[in-house]
């Protein structure tokens, strides 16, 4: 396969993770927060539940940067799967809003937003939070988009030192002789 349909694929297959992962850890923050839905959000919590994230990203930019050889590859890659991700992760994030208004409202970290709303002019909590989570959504996405590219340059970096292992057209033939088909 030629180098530039091998990148095209690496970045179908980020959207593919990218949707997966998003799906994934949407509904991970549905299940924490039934289990806890006063659980803050405190810089250990938020470690352990976006460092994953982020390590997946930048394995998915090893994975294509060592398919090709080449480090762009990954860093298109981790940021497309950041992309996707935070896409889905965002709507599931506003349908936890949805489903949990209540009692996240008694959380510590949503004091700031119940403040607004009261000044905001808005009639409803449920409508504010909607708008409030819709309207800062392209930023975080952004953020998550950047911090996709930055993990893909890294495990591209690691993945692309010793050039592409991935999809060879090489064919053993008898032990120890290798060839390549014919020319196309």
């Amino acid at each position: 396969m030629r180098p530039h349909i091998i990148g095209r694929l690496a970045r179908v297959d980020g959207v593919m993770l990218g949707l997966v992962l998003g799906a994934a850890f949407g509904l991970w923050n549905l299940v924490v927060t039934v289990w806890n839905p006063l659980l803050d959000d405190s810089p250990l919590t938020l470690l352990m539940f976006y460092g994953p994230m982020f390590a997946i990203w930048g394995v998915a930019g090893y994975r294509a940067s060592r398919r090709t050889g080449r480090l762009v590859d990954g860093v298109k890659v981790g940021a497309t799967v950041a992309f996707v991700t935070f896409l889905v992760f965002n709507l599931a994030v506003i349908l936890r809003v949805n489903l949990f208004l209540d009692a996240l409202t008694e959380r510590s970290d949503w004091r700031n937003l119940v403040l607004r709303f009261q000044a905001s002019g808005f009639e409803s909590l449920r409508t504010y939070a909607n708008y409030a989570y819709l309207t800062g959504a392209p930023f975080k996405i952004l953020v998550a988009s950047v911090i996709g590219a930055g993990t893909g340059l890294v495990g591209g970096f690691v993945g692309s030192l010793g050039g592409p292992r991935g999809g060879t057209d090489i064919t053993i033939e008898r032990v120890g002789k290798a060839t390549r088909p014919a020319a196309r």
